[in-house]
């Protein structure tokens, strides 16, 4: 027998009232235990993990949470983004045909940021999703102190993924395994060896500011677009966590966010500051809390986490960007520090990637005489800083590019020497898939901004180069799609 009645359930007024009656008696307030989130591979995060597979099997069993009902996963999954090949409104009018859809209309397509919304958003919103499916799966397993555990793949030995997830007919594990990834990251291949190849490194923690400021991307931007979408395409596939819409429907994406949190949290703890102007810090969304109530949090409610919060926190890698004061996102969009250049700031250099090396020479800008003076500080003390403006993309892009700064005049590149400063990708910009929050960031309609700081053995290597014959270049990492129409708008060698 279901738990939910529909017609209880529109009787009481909806999610708020239906489910809060459900909450089980014998279970004592979460507030009572110390919430830490723990490494799945620890003894904790191992019972953590049973919960969690418990729990997914529960809220996917439609005779205990049907998807009306806010504690389904279905429910959870569409608060991220509805499945790709239906729409919201298609998707509502089947669930809720009787009506009582409001807080489905509230919560269902909000992910932030990938459809347009500013990006600063990014971070704040996936610590809340985290937040409350916490509470939800507190409410279906009925144990109070349960907590998300976290998957440490940044540790070159943790990169495969986790064997409870690659379980298919495992009774207590098989919850957990989805289909719809690439068969051999089923199959136990490390992350960064399998054919997507995107690696999982904290790079992102370079950075000095929470928003761009003088040719940093900021730490939001940088976090979205190395660690958290490489993980994301590295899994796969168009239909699973490759894609935003299908994303939250498997089981990975939780224990995923929870470590790319964690990468958040030990960025503060660092010295990292986020953002403290009102319209930021005022912010609200909507979720549904562990007894299925409708809850507006604000974003400034989120941004402190107890030093309890995790077992272990990250070390910031070294040469990283001094910190800076909090500043809002346009304040800091103000700076214009000088640069080596594809094209003038504010010109749409329309810089296409595709299946063949693309190299861009770093010729146009003001700022180019001011650098080529304090060229020689490349190899000391400057800080030298790859920003890539614009990044955009039509379709869906299953990998991404290997990206080298050199003399225009080279010789072979290669992942690994000087030359090579990162990867880039795009992860959740294909834009195919309307988002109903209407809050967009006009910004960030014509792309989004990643940047490397440079290293010291490529720091060294420009200082042997003449900045006045500087390219930066594009190399695909394995098979490009034709059909994908990649582009950015602006490259930019910024002196710190």
């Amino acid at each position: 027998m279901s738990i939910f009645s529909r017609r209880k359930f529109l009787a009481a007024g909806g999610a708020a009232a239906g489910l809060a009656l459900l909450q089980s008696s014998n279970v004592s307030p979460a507030q009572s235990c110390v919430a830490t989130r723990y490494n799945l591979d620890s003894a904790k995060g191992k019972k953590m993990l049973q919960i969690y597979a418990d729990s997914v099997r529960k809220m996917n069993n439609p005779l205990r949470y049907p998807e009306f009902t806010p504690l389904s996963w279905m429910f959870q999954w569409y608060t991220h983004m509805v499945r790709g090949d239906r729409s919201k409104a298609a998707e509502m009018a089947r669930v809720f045909p009787l009506g009582g859809s409001a807080l489905a209309d509230e919560m269902w397509d909000t992910c932030q940021s990938h459809l347009g919304q500013p990006e600063q958003y990014f971070l704040p919103w996936h610590r809340m999703y985290l937040n409350f499916l916490e509470q939800i799966v507190r409410t279906v397993s009925g144990d109070p102190c349960f907590t998300l555990p976290y998957w440490d793949y940044t540790n070159p030995a943790r990169q495969a993924l986790p064997s409870e997830f690659r379980q298919r007919n495992s009774n207590r594990w098989g919850p957990l395994y989805r289909a719809e990834r690439y068969p051999e990251i089923n199959a136990g291949t490390p992350l960064p060896q399998g054919q997507v190849g995107l690696r999982l490194d904290l790079e992102c923690m370079k950075s000095g500011s929470y928003n761009p400021f003088n040719g940093d991307a900021g730490f939001c931007a940088n976090i979205d677009a190395m660690v958290h979408g490489a993980a994301h395409l590295d899994i796969g596939t168009p239909l699973g966590m490759a894609s935003v819409p299908w994303a939250a429907r498997d089981p990975i994406f939780w224990v995923h966010h929870c470590n790319i949190d964690r990468i958040w949290a030990s960025w503060n703890r660092a010295g990292g500051s986020n953002p403290a102007d009102a319209p930021f810090l005022d912010k609200t969304f909507v979720f549904a809390n562990g007894s299925g109530e409708r809850v507006a949090p604000r974003i400034g409610d989120v941004l402190s986490v107890a030093p309890a919060a995790y077992d272990v926190y990250l070390a910031r890698p070294a040469g990283g960007l001094p910190f800076q004061p909090a500043a809002s996102d346009a304040a800091a969009r103000e700076m214009a520090p000088a640069a080596l250049e594809s094209n003038d700031a504010g010109v749409d250099g329309d810089i296409r990637l595709g299946g063949e090396a693309v190299t861009v020479p770093l010729g146009a800008g003001a700022g180019r005489a001011a650098l080529s003076a304090r060229a020689p500080r490349t190899g000391s003390t400057g800080q030298p800083i790859l920003l890539i403006e614009g990044r955009s993309v039509t379709g869906f892009a299953a990998s991404g590019f290997n990206v080298y700064v050199h003399a225009a005049r080279h010789s072979i590149l290669l992942p690994g020497s000087p030359a090579h400063v990162g990867q880039l990708h795009f992860f959740g910009l294909e834009m195919q898939h309307d988002h109903a929050d209407g809050a967009h960031d006009p910004s960030a309609m014509s792309g989004r901004d990643a940047s490397f700081v440079l290293r010291d053995d490529t720091r060294r290597m420009l200082a042997t180069l003449d900045p006045a014959n500087l390219a930066v270049t594009f190399v695909p990492i394995g098979a490009w799609d034709e059909s994908v129409g990649a582009a950015v708008r602006r490259v930019a060698l910024v002196l710190r």
